[in-house]
């Protein structure tokens, strides 16, 4: 065998190591991810740290607001949907998070897909929501062929980009202390 062919094959072993490797570790992540889904609820961690488990009656109870926002897919032409949900900023004030001196946050939904939010963003009223509801339809889980059971809306995106689907958590990052 050529040398070159023999670099190529241990290239491609190790990229095939060290995906196996990354898939076993993601594992546990996937299942919690999975639970919280099926459980219809997400949780929220403050630098790292989990603060809580929210519920889908939490938000229900979180006097949610109804509102109007175009909603677009990779599929789909835009059109106005009717959504429900409570402000991110709420959810995060209910819980004594100060976003003001977070760095920014993350949202992470159950396909792993992650949304970056910049503190500015989430502050704005009316501006980011949890929502749990479509058209007067409770959002579905993914296993359901849904969007939900929650589903970040970012009213000031035009296109819904980086809105997230699936919601499994919410970090809030701080910036990191120097000694």
């Amino acid at each position: 065998m050529k040398k070159p062919n023999i670099v190529i094959y241990a290239v491609l072993f190790m990229l095939l190591a060290a995906t196996a490797l990354l898939a076993y570790l993601n594992r546990g992540d996937a299942e919690l991810r999975k639970a919280l889904e099926e459980n219809s609820e997400f949780e929220v961690r403050v630098g790292g740290e989990l603060v809580a488990t929210i519920g889908l009656q939490m938000l229900v109870d979180s006097d949610p607001q109804e509102f109007v926002a175009a909603y677009a897919t990779s599929s789909t032409s835009p059109r106005d949907a009717r959504f429900k949900g409570v402000e991110l900023r709420l959810v995060l004030d209910a819980l004594d998070v100060d976003v003001d001196k977070a760095e920014r946050i993350g949202v992470t939904g159950l396909d792993s897909y992650y949304s970056p939010l910049s503190k500015e963003e989430v502050e704005s009223v009316d501006n980011v929501y949890i929502c749990y509801e479509m058209d007067g339809d409770v959002l579905k889980p993914q296993g359901e062929g849904g969007i939900g059971p929650f589903l970040l809306v970012i009213r000031s995106e035009s296109y819904a980009q980086r809105w997230c689907k699936y919601v499994t958590t919410i970090d809030v990052i701080m910036p990191r202390l120097i000694d």
